[in-house]
């Protein structure tokens, strides 16, 4: 079992889409510990912003489609590896590029240090390397491929795509046969199933009357149920490689039964973000947190991941301005509106007039004015 056969397989395609992209789309900053507080840093570093130059050169990988890449290469190889190709004057990391990891051989020395060969080629310094693992077993020196361990499961998923194909695009299954008690040569029999054929066949003869003579007779032949039952199996194998990767079911389609993921599409986000893609974000955060100055770290803002609809956002909103936790800039920000003055004063009161917006600010339309009043 391979990756590339791996990946026909419907599930295994959506799963690695599905945490690949999710991954990937969420904003991805440096911040600075302030205390409690933690800063955003703008302008980012070009490690953050733009670490693969698609941003700045066309032609190369923009951050999306690296850490779309290296979340395949985690997903269906347990490894993920980048090599440094630049640094800045002060000697950290400014541009990376995604190896494929057949070309990537690691090892332990004699110290227990990690050790690359890429294409054979021994790397000259290992921090020019980053290398993201998977799940992990102890004192291997890489992750653990979940699709060799999880071979024969994926298989029976494969083999149950296969079948169905067969039966259906192959004619597998014939619907009846025409039980006649004289012996007929082999012309005579393909005349009477062709001219059967022809009357009966088709869309149009659906509701048709049919009329046997000569001691013919129709005898339909049923699905058995060996054959019924390889839908039920394939639903069962989308629900094991949903377990495998952490993805809740109703993101694979299934939908027919209760999910302990949650009740609403909010609790089911919390649960994937909990408890999946949160350790996830967790290894590219500490990779990259690796190669900032400290007291800087890398995060990703998930965030976008737990947005509810627009009233139980205003309702939030309505309570973390009332009890003086954010601000109306602050919450501006949240709905990518531009802020106003005075909007920065945590103690403006709630039913006070509005601060006067800055000149080369539009007016709301009356209908964002009206939803946004209560909060704002």
């Amino acid at each position: 079992m391979t990756d590339e056969t791996a990946m026909q397989l419907l599930a295994v395609a959506a799963c690695v889409r599905l945490l690949s992209d999710a991954v990937s789309g969420l904003p991805f900053d440096a911040v600075r510990a302030k205390g409690e507080i933690r800063e955003t840093i703008e302008p980012a570093p070009a490690i953050i912003a733009d670490p693969f130059g698609g941003t700045a050169t066309a032609g190369l990988p923009t951050r999306r489609q690296g850490f779309v890449q290296m979340m395949v290469s985690l997903l269906l190889r347990g490894n993920a590896y980048c090599l440094v190709l630049s640094r800045d004057s002060y000697g950290r990391p400014q541009r990376l590029r995604v190896l494929h990891p057949d070309r990537v051989d690691c090892t332990f020395d004699a110290y227990g240090q990690r050790v690359y060969k890429i294409d054979r080629k021994p790397l000259e310094s290992v921090n020019d390397m980053v290398h993201i693992m998977g799940m992990s077993m102890p004192e291997s020196p890489t992750g653990m491929s979940v699709i060799s361990y999880a071979r024969q499961s994926i298989g029976l998923g494969l083999a149950a795509e296969e079948f169905g194909a067969r039966f259906f695009g192959e004619g597998a299954h014939m619907t009846g046969v025409v039980e006649i008690d004289a012996d007929l040569d082999v012309n005579r029999a393909r005349q009477i199933k062709e001219n059967f054929t022809a009357s009966h066949a088709g869309l149009k003869n659906s509701h048709t009357v049919g009329v046997l003579s000569g001691g013919a007779k129709w005898k339909p032949i049923s699905v058995s149920p060996e054959d019924a039952q390889f839908l039920g199996t394939r639903a069962a194998q989308n629900l094991d490689i949903a377990m495998l990767f952490g993805i809740p079911p109703h993101m694979l389609g299934q939908v027919d039964k209760t999910t302990s993921w949650g009740t609403g599409i909010e609790q089911q986000g919390l649960g994937f973000l909990a408890y999946t893609l949160s350790a996830w974000l967790g290894r590219f955060e500490d990779a990259w947190s690796a190669m900032l100055p400290k007291p800087q770290t890398a995060r990703f803002n998930a965030d976008a991941l737990l947005r509810t609809d627009t009233a139980g956002r205003y309702a939030v909103y309505t309570a973390a301005r009332s009890t003086g936790i954010m601000t109306v800039n602050e919450i501006r920000a949240l709905e990518n509106y531009a802020p106003i003055d005075g909007g920065d004063d945590i103690a403006m009161p709630l039913n006070s007039s509005a601060p006067k917006m800055k000149d080369n600010e539009a007016s709301p339309s009356p209908a964002k004015s009206d939803a946004l009043g209560a909060v704002l």
